[in-house]
């Protein structure tokens, strides 16, 4: 009782599976019994019809003895026609003409109007006549020169009615046993084929009580889109968890710092004009922080939609403003973008990230820049960005992609350009190269995936 009622607070999913396969397999078994009633019917039909032949012998002569003429034809002239007591009666358009003496003691009554249209479509189960008894009827249809005739014999079906109600008894209790087995059966597959369903739910409420952290490799291929994205949902999730861990430790922290030394500025006997002018410093430190860490906690992908950039107009518009900030240098830009590339994020990730490498290099170039994007073998985005300035030392290369460390202290900037960039390609499951360029400066690769998981076959 226990395992019925848990059955029926199953899923909508399983009851729609269970329903749906037991009508068709209902209505497939009644089809299939349905076809070997009618078999049934049929051949007992024919086997009542083995012994016409037989009677035909003595159809004839009992005709002529009740003088009925019906004109010469095939009927009339076969030899096995003899007198006789038969079942059977004559019609013609629909008409009795004639009914044998047998019919008559039986009392059945008119039996041509129970002819259909065609002999072919005569009932092949007993029919119940007048006299309350079954009876196989079988028509005879022939031509003589008097026109046409039906030959209506009648052969007593009161066994073989008898015998089509134990086999019909048969065929039900099949029908019986073959359902119920039927339904076993389908619902013992359906809990054997949502079993990896199952299992995929217990998964996520183990990673809900924090028992897990990924789901497993699923062992139904169908399951398999549906288990990479709800793992890449679960990565996206811890990874912007740590984000907003670490901004806020980081913007705390910075933050305690600023204050730190602005209050210490406030307690310094110095001018008012340079006090102040410090103490718009450490703010202005302390707005760019807060802006950064807010960025930061937002940057990279969210959730499971692939969005795309065009990059080669966010670059033209970059390197046409800075053009104009950089005008003294008289800096030439080259760009060589691959129309087939895209920016597998948003634009404004992309801006910020072109914004901070192309901005660097304009920086630390003498004249020239190079900004370039294409498609790799592997299929991922990657972007370089170059400049012909002085370069960044091998040992350099790590520390600049700290928040806060700069490799030329001679200039302007907060340290924190090259880091949003190398926190921008985490973000998006990539990664960010520093090496040297062949215009003789830095050279800053980014390179990208497509996809942040694949849903192939």
């Amino acid at each position: 009782m226990n395992h019925f009622a848990q059955l029926c607070r199953r899923p909508t999913i399983f009851r729609r599976v269970i329903g749906t396969s037991m009508i068709v397999l209902t209505l497939a078994t009644l089809t299939l019994a349905g076809a070997e009633r009618y078999q049934n019917e049929n051949d007992l039909y024919a086997r009542n019809a083995r012994t016409v032949p037989a009677q035909l012998a003595y159809i004839g002569e009992e005709l002529r003895e009740d003088n009925i003429d019906i004109g010469s034809g095939e009927l009339v002239k076969d030899e096995r026609f003899q007198a006789g007591a038969n079942l059977f009666a004559v019609c013609r358009s629909g008409n009795q003409i004639y009914q044998s003496s047998g019919l008559i003691n039986h009392g059945v009554g008119d039996l041509c109007p129970l002819l259909p249209d065609s002999v072919e479509q005569i009932a092949t189960q007993p029919v119940i006549l007048g006299d309350g008894n079954p009876y196989y009827l079988y028509p005879l249809e022939f031509d003589t020169d008097r026109g046409h005739f039906v030959l209506l014999i009648l052969r007593d079906g009161t066994e073989a009615a008898h015998e089509l109600k134990v086999l019909d008894r048969r065929l039900a209790l099949k029908v019986g046993i073959t359902l119920p087995i039927l339904l076993l059966l389908l619902i013992s597959a359906a809990l054997w084929g949502m079993k990896p369903l199952k299992m995929l739910g217990q998964q996520l409420r183990e990673i809900i009580k924090g028992r897990r952290e990924r789901l497993d490799a699923p062992q139904a291929h169908e399951l398999h889109e549906i288990t990479l994205a709800l793992n890449e949902m679960l990565a996206q999730s811890e990874r912007r968890k740590s984000t907003y861990e670490n901004a806020m430790k980081d913007l705390a922290h910075s933050l305690k710092t600023r204050l730190a030394a602005a209050q210490a500025i406030l307690d310094e006997q110095s001018d008012p004009a340079k006090r102040s002018k410090e103490l718009y410093e450490q703010l202005g430190q302390m707005d760019l922080l807060v802006q950064y860490q807010l960025r930061k906690a937002v940057m990279g992908r969210q959730g499971l939609s692939q969005r795309s950039a065009d990059i080669e107009p966010v670059v033209k518009q970059l390197a046409n403003m800075l053009s104009k900030v950089y005008r003294d240098k008289g800096i030439h830009c080259h760009i060589d973008i691959d129309a087939q590339c895209r920016f597998p994020g948003s634009k404004e990730d992309l801006m910020e990230l072109m914004g901070n490498l192309m901005d660097n290099a304009h920086r630390f170039a003498i004249n020239q820049v190079r900004v370039s994007a294409r498609l790799t073998e592997r299929g991922h985005c990657q972007l370089q960005v170059e400049d012909d300035g002085p370069g960044i030392d091998p040992e350099q290369r790590q520390r600049v992609l700290r928040r806060g460390e700069r490799a030329d202290e001679r200039h302007p900037g907060q340290g924190i350009g090259l880091a949003v960039c190398h926190e921008l390609a985490l973000a998006y499951g990539g990664e960010l190269t520093i090496d040297n360029s062949p215009l003789q400066g830095a050279r800053i690769t980014l390179t990208l995936p497509l996809e942040s998981f694949s849903t192939s076959e």
